[in-house]
């Protein structure tokens, strides 16, 4: 027979127990709701989680001595969100398990999972509700061709991630690009760097005191070192390091480019400016009177070249002058494997 429960106490009952793998006992959970400020009896509490487990799904307890248990809630249970959840923050968990699948530890995710199934059904039973369709109206697609994204092995994945979040040395081995063979390295997990189709692992070694990059599916293997040290860098910023991903150019790290470029491209850079500083003016020297010159300055790497190819005739490099003269080259080139 259920027993009627302060609804203070009820209350906080519930925010104390935890989701498997997580347990706790029943007199720690007495100690806890005495420092909440409710002075209750062992036995009393007993009988309170014992009339929880007839009105909440998924309460489970186990016995862990002769006259003690804990008590949880299964791992796929689902959860008493309180106050309940309105339409936007029911879309919000939809979005995140729909968008932070991939660059999100896998067991944040299982932990996400009841939030998302709650705010599934509320959006499901109010599929009259602007936000419940917000879903069918945004579609997030990359520039250029589509690819797909490189396979990361699982275990490699659940490894890594849990490191993160643990803070804990691991011991992985990992092939070069291009390369088949593994190299072993001893590292630090210091973040992760969505770039593209492509997930980073940016570690410090344990040998060189370096700071690298590691694109996870040529990780072949990952363990936890736990006899080794976990170190972080003081100071360290993650959005510092992204030229380790970025494949720069020798020489100076940045260049202050001027281009001519027709109106299209001028469109595209005046709506979506380029990250540093930028202007975009007038070409005078243009008898058509349509034609822009862009000046700015952009770092002096791969994806710069790669950028201005793209625009092929509708843009012309003019200075600097070895970047001229490197596009020139690159022209030619393939004007010769075109004839």
């Amino acid at each position: 027979m259920s027993i009627s429960i302060p609804a203070n106490r009820f209350m906080t009952m519930l925010r104390l127990l935890p989701r498997w793998p997580g347990f706790i006992s029943t007199a720690a959970l007495k100690d806890k709701l005495c420092v909440a400020g409710y002075e209750v009896s062992l036995r009393t509490v007993q009988r309170n989680l014992e009339s929880l487990q007839e009105t909440e799904p998924g309460l489970m307890s186990r016995k862990s001595g002769r006259e003690s248990s804990e008590w949880f809630f299964e791992a796929d249970a689902p959860v008493t969100i309180v106050p309940s959840l309105d339409d936007h923050t029911a879309l919000a968990f939809e979005l995140a398990d729909a968008f932070l699948r991939e660059v999100t530890p896998p067991e944040t995710m299982v932990a996400l999972k009841p939030f998302v199934a709650a705010a599934g059904k509320r959006l499901t039973n109010r599929s009259q509700i602007a936000a419940a369709k917000w879903k069918d109206k945004i579609h997030v697609f990359p520039l250029g061709l589509r690819r797909k994204a490189p396979r990361i092995r699982p275990e490699v994945r659940d490894v890594v991630y849990q490191a993160l979040l643990d803070e804990h040395a691991i011991r992985i081995f990992h092939a070069s690009r291009g390369k088949t063979e593994t190299k072993e390295f001893v590292i630090s997990p210091l973040g992760l760097v969505v770039r593209d189709y492509v997930v980073y692992l940016y570690g410090l070694t344990r040998e060189k005191k370096q700071v690298l990059a590691f694109a996870l599916h040529r990780t072949r293997s990952a363990v936890v070192a736990l006899n080794e040290p976990y170190v972080r860098p003081d100071g360290f910023v993650l959005q510092d390091h992204e030229n380790l991903v970025s494949m720069p150019i020798d020489g100076s790290p940045t260049l202050q480019l001027k281009m001519r470029m027709d109106q299209i491209s001028a469109v595209s850079v005046r709506e979506c400016p380029l990250a540093g500083r930028q202007t975009l003016e007038v070409d005078t020297s243009d008898v058509d009177g349509k034609g822009f010159i862009l000046r700015a300055d952009v770092p002096n790497t791969v994806e710069l070249r790669q950028w201005i190819r793209s625009l092929g005739a509708q843009a012309e490099v003019m200075e600097p002058k070895f970047l001229r003269e490197e596009i020139m080259s690159d022209c030619q080139t393939m004007l010769e494997r075109y004839r």
